[in-house]
């Protein structure tokens, strides 16, 4: 969390700056998630609500997550350092945030329009990843996905490609992913 100089307008493009927070160091591996980058804001701040930048960060088929301290991971970016290596991923955001995403931008043309514009192309009744994870066996975490057209959230047992948001709140000049 780090603080915002401005509350932004729906529509409006915002480029955030670097933030990253630690998920999981051993020695010499850290895996931290990340946003940075070009956002759309889909919901402007009010006294009852947080306001929500979205980005989308097109597909990708289940071989290139991971599962990393309990959650989904891609290596969106690396960082060698001399001793350490760090991994950097979007954060995957609940199912439950997915959907309400989806409900804002189909009721709102003007923002499917916007994504359009800067290339973040969208499909509101697609499959989405998400962070929640559910067990297989004992002891083995399984990925999910939430289902747009159905409103549930399953297992993913296939290799199929699946759209990736990252969503930040932000209210009272802080950012929360």
């Amino acid at each position: 969390m780090r603080p915002t100089t401005t509350n932004w307008e729906t529509g409006e493009i915002v480029t955030l700056q670097r933030i990253d927070k630690m998920l999981k160091k051993n020695r010499t591996t850290a895996y931290k998630e990340l946003v940075s980058s070009r956002y759309i804001c889909i919901r402007e701040a009010s006294n009852d609500q947080r306001g929500i930048l979205v980005k989308v960060l097109g597909k990708i088929p289940a071989r290139y997550l991971n599962i990393v301290g309990g959650k989904p991971f891609v290596k969106d970016d690396t960082e060698e350092l001399f001793y350490d290596t760090h991994y950097y991923s979007f954060p995957f955001p609940k199912a439950n945030e997915v959907e309400e995403v989806l409900s804002i931008i189909r009721n709102n043309p003007e923002l499917k329009k916007q994504f359009e514009s800067i290339s973040m192309h969208i499909n509101t009744e697609a499959t989405f990843w998400v962070r929640e994870t559910t067990r297989n066996l004992l002891f083995t975490k399984q990925l999910q996905y939430f289902d747009a057209k159905s409103c549930h959230t399953c297992k993913a047992i296939e290799n199929k490609a699946r759209y990736r948001l990252s969503i930040v709140y932000y209210y009272n000049s802080e950012l929360v992913w």
